[in-house]
């Protein structure tokens, strides 16, 4: 069969990466060469197909360049450790290259090993990509998104599906989300859209290289006519220039989220974790190592050769660095530079360049309302405005000026928590607003305690810190606050052990004391009762009270109008973090329906 004729037996989805190019002009051959031979490193035997810069006529005196290469390479299989002969996996792999004279279309299929060739390229912007396919009749199909909140038990990613999310999605609190993929329908004309990778996907029948050329140079002339315009999707966190603002960036704090890592476990796209050292190998389990690394860390400022660096506090590795590049961010560490992950589809690439290329980590800076996320800057244009509102929810209370324990201390003839303690002031001002009152504190904990009344379900959590503005205590409760906002809610096989727990005293430091769990209310079966019944009652209102005795209201607000107001301050760092929780706990309670407040010093 003829070259040509090969060519025109391959058949594409119109499904490609966009790019756009530094500096107009066709690509060499050379570079579409070396290109090819890095993307086949592993084929076996010679190409089955390869060919460069062929000349494809479009309208008018317009034209195009394509360049393909179809390749076969042999892997070992990984349900097997040593490789046996006759035992190697077969599969046939392609590259195809659309070359316009400013922009770049890349399809693929098991290729790897291309990363320094899409570097020299931009991916095409993100108001370009959510706007180039809306109109007023486009309806909304599917939705994920990415939460840039830095709290690590925030929901972190969440996908909605509809006829058309436009009519049945509020745009309340979209600001803490940066959209990542969307799929819409245009007439039945349906387009999946990934922001982050910049690829685009219509659905429909496979075409001919020729007609995947024709859609492809539509593509283009859409985003060369690229007008900008509001839209339902301007609801969303709002993308600012990387480049233009990285001059003014000091990062301070970042979050690593590994959700996209543990999804392609959980759906078998991967196939291993190693190290390889020289031409060695050696397989390990890198999600044990992993599993409490998702946590807020701070970045700190390191001068280096005169040049800034920003070092990641962790335990578990002390050689993570921040990099502010010229284009993006990165994570880089020495240490982690051995360590591989195998992908199905046989892509090897090392874990940083996975964790920068999939945006697996959220970074926070010392200008409050601007984060890094999904390899660009994001801002939430209304986390500085809902200041004000955000104060609301904090309630002073004089008597935590004075307590000085969390619980207080106790013998085993204690009955109750110390009146200077926080779960004392919880326990003497609600426990006569309810029906039963019980303190679930240790263990499998819900809350510290929990308080049942005719028409509500109330769970407080408490935190006692000697320190004042401290952002990781902050966290800490609100982590706790987050992890249990579905137990407002539980399930049928959580009551034996609850039962268990609120029938004894309350225990702590080897010492069993008087104090029942059961603080108030005839006895635990009601209890359990009682909750299960006001669970289900349609008009349930739903409370998470924080207690705490770190922060005062009348310092928070001072410090964050300081914030509104671009001043600098002592405590700026710790309180950009804490702004951060507080939008991330509203945020996740206004989602299930429930009310919020912190208690706190005057």
């Amino acid at each position: 069969m003829s070259k040509q004729k090969l060519i025109e037996n391959i058949i594409l989805n119109e499904n490609a990466y966009f790019f756009l190019k530094k500096k107009e002009g066709y690509l060499s051959q050379k570079l579409i060469k070396n290109t090819f031979r890095e993307a086949s490193s592993e084929k076996a035997g010679n190409f089955l197909l390869n060919e460069v810069k062929l000349k494809h006529q479009l309208d008018g005196n317009h034209y195009a360049y394509y360049s393909i290469a179809v390749f076969k390479y042999k892997r070992k299989p990984t349900f097997v450790d040593d490789l046996i002969e006759g035992w190697e996996e077969k599969k046939l792999a392609y590259i195809c290259i659309v070359d316009f004279k400013k922009h770049l279309v890349i399809a693929k299929r098991n290729v790897s090993g291309i990363n320094e060739f899409i570097k020299l390229f931009s991916p095409v912007d993100y108001n370009i990509l959510t706007s180039i396919f809306t109109t007023d009749k486009t309806t909304f199909e599917k939705f994920s998104m990415n939460n840039m909140n830095i709290s690590d038990k925030s929901i972190r990613q969440k996908s909605l599906e509809s006829i058309d999310l436009k009519e049945n999605v509020s745009t309340l609190g979209l600001n803490s989300y940066i959209l990542n993929n969307l799929r819409i329908n245009n007439e039945d004309d349906k387009i999946s859209v990934s922001l982050n990778s910049s690829r685009i996907n219509k659905f429909g029948t496979k075409n001919r290289i020729s007609s995947f050329i024709f859609w492809s140079e539509k593509i283009v002339q859409r985003i060369i006519n690229f007008e900008p315009k509001s839209s339902f999707l301007s609801s969303f966190a709002t993308p600012l220039d990387y480049e233009e603002e990285k001059d003014d960036l000091e990062p301070i704090a970042v979050l690593i989220t590994l959700s996209k890592l543990y999804m392609d476990y959980e759906d078998n796209r991967i196939e291993r974790f190693f190290i390889r050292k020289g031409e060695e190998e050696k397989n390990f389990n890198l999600i044990s190592v992993l599993n409490n690394f998702e946590r807020l860390l701070k970045i700190e400022k390191h001068d280096k050769d005169n040049l800034p660096n920003y070092k990641i506090s962790s335990q578990s590795i002390n050689d993570l660095f921040i990099s502010l590049n010229k284009k993006s961010i990165t994570l880089k560490s020495k240490k982690l530079s051995k360590v591989y992950i195998q992908l199905s589809g046989d892509i090897i690439c090392p874990i940083l360049q996975y964790i920068n290329s999939t945006s697996g980590f959220i970074i926070t800076f010392n200008t409050p309302d601007i984060v890094y996320s999904n390899r660009k800057l994001f801002k939430d244009s209304r986390l500085l405005e809902n200041i004000n509102a955000f104060l609301k929810i904090f309630i002073p209370r004089e008597e935590l000026k004075h307590v000085v324990s969390e619980k207080g201390s106790f013998t085993s003839s204690s009955e109750k928590f110390d009146r200077n303690s926080i779960f004392g002031f919880v326990e003497n001002s609600f426990i006569d607003d309810s029906c039963y009152f019980i303190c679930d504190d240790l263990g499998k904990e819900w809350a510290d305690h929990i308080g049942l009344s005719d028409d509500s379900i109330t769970f407080y959590h408490s935190k006692f810190k000697s320190s004042n503005m401290s952002a990781s205590a902050f966290q800490d409760i609100i982590g706790q606050a987050q992890k249990n906002l579905g137990n407002l809610s539980p399930s049928e096989n959580q009551w034996p052990l609850k039962k268990a727990l609120w029938s004894k005293n309350y225990k702590t430091d080897k010492i069993e004391t008087n104090i029942k769990r059961l603080r108030k209310g005839d006895n635990t079966s009601n209890s359990i009762e009682y909750f299960k019944n006001l669970k289900v009652y349609p008009n349930l209102k739903k409370k998470v009270i924080l207690v705490i005795n770190f922060i005062s209201k009348a310092q928070l607000e001072d410090r964050l109008n300081k914030l509104k107001r671009e001043e600098n301050f002592t405590e700026k760092n710790e309180v950009i973090q804490i702004l951060w929780f507080i939008s991330s706990l509203i945020s996740s309670c206004q989602e299930i329906g429930a009310e919020t407040y912190i208690l706190c010093k005057p």
